[in-house]
């Protein structure tokens, strides 16, 4: 009976109809369960096209000559701008993008140093120089024992620019001489330059024995 009686007391309540969105209240709704996936895609999507780009060299200086600077103390910005603007300003424009461009990559070897970090830093620059060594970047060298350096890695020329036996004389010069830079930071350092095997040389290497030969003259 009572269920009669409640379907009559209640026979013209009609259910409450939802009201209708805006098409602003839509919007919200759906950017309220979608927005964190399409935050994360486009992430993801900004991740990949920065890579890409690089990949491709877009937005990247190609230089004309490279530099490894293997050396046991961090060499300033200053000393590292002194060394490519020397050599820029006797080098030429090798990939013909309208400039002169150079680049110097630091190595810094503090393996003598019984800090935990700087042994870290040592690897990890050794792990550097031996990429660049394989991939035949750096013509250049800065070091400031030029004889260890060639032991390590035999990769040094001698004076006719093949790789040096283990007999054969090195041929590196003080760098503040031969780059004619007064700067304190290249004192007691050495300039010397990479031997190539016949079939694997750097970039440029014509151009980079033209400025080796200019900047020895006379030394």
């Amino acid at each position: 009976m009572a269920s009669e009686y409640l379907k009559w007391k209640y026979r013209d309540v009609k259910p409450d109809v939802p009201a209708e969105r805006t098409r602003k209240q839509k919007a919200a709704n759906w950017w309220h369960y979608h927005k964190w996936p399409l935050l994360v895609a486009a992430l993801l999507l900004v991740a990949a096209a920065d890579i890409g780009y690089h990949a491709l060299g877009f937005g990247t200086v190609a230089p004309d000559y490279q530099v490894a600077c293997v050396v046991s103390a961090p060499l300033s910005d200053d000393a590292l701008a002194a060394l490519e603007n020397r050599l820029a300003a006797l080098g030429e424009d090798c990939n013909g993008d309208g400039r002169v461009t150079v680049q110097a990559h630091a190595y810094v070897d503090m393996a003598v140093s019984q800090d935990s970090d700087a042994a870290r830093y040592a690897a990890a620059a050794k792990i550097k120089l031996m990429a660049d060594l394989e991939a035949c970047e750096s013509y250049f060298f800065i070091c400031d024992d030029p004889e260890t350096l060639h032991g390590a890695y035999e990769v040094l020329a001698r004076r006719d620019g093949e790789i040096a036996e283990p007999d054969d004389e090195l041929d590196y010069y003080p760098a503040s001489e031969v780059l004619a830079a007064d700067h304190p930071e290249l004192s007691g350092l050495y300039l010397a330059r990479r031997g190539f095997w016949q079939d694997r040389v750097c970039k440029y290497r014509e151009a980079c024995d033209a400025l080796w030969d200019k900047l020895i003259e006379g030394a």
